[in-house]
């Protein structure tokens, strides 16, 4: 739970101060997301769910591959750290 509210705040801080090609990113994936809305709209509610369920599982996916490697990072820091005698 520590973990997550780190990387919830530290995305928030990222978002707010990153480059405005970045932010450019961020919002053309809005963008693009009300469009595939809208495409979905047009759709069978079964082909729907079909991708809203391929969606949903790669997010989820995707998130806990980048818990993993927040923790992993702060494991390979601390083992770096030690190695050069700093802890």
């Amino acid at each position: 739970m520590v973990i997550q509210e780190m990387t919830e705040n530290a995305l928030e801080q990222r978002r707010t101060s990153c480059s405005e090609e970045e932010q450019k990113l961020y919002r053309e994936v809005g963008i693009l997301s009300e469009n595939v809305r809208n495409v979905l709209e047009k759709r069978l509610p079964e082909e729907r769910q079909a991708v809203d369920d391929y969606i949903t599982t790669t997010n989820r996916i995707a998130q806990h591959e980048c818990e993993y490697l927040y923790v992993q990072g702060a494991k390979d820091c601390v083992e770096m750290l030690k190695k050069l005698g700093v802890l």
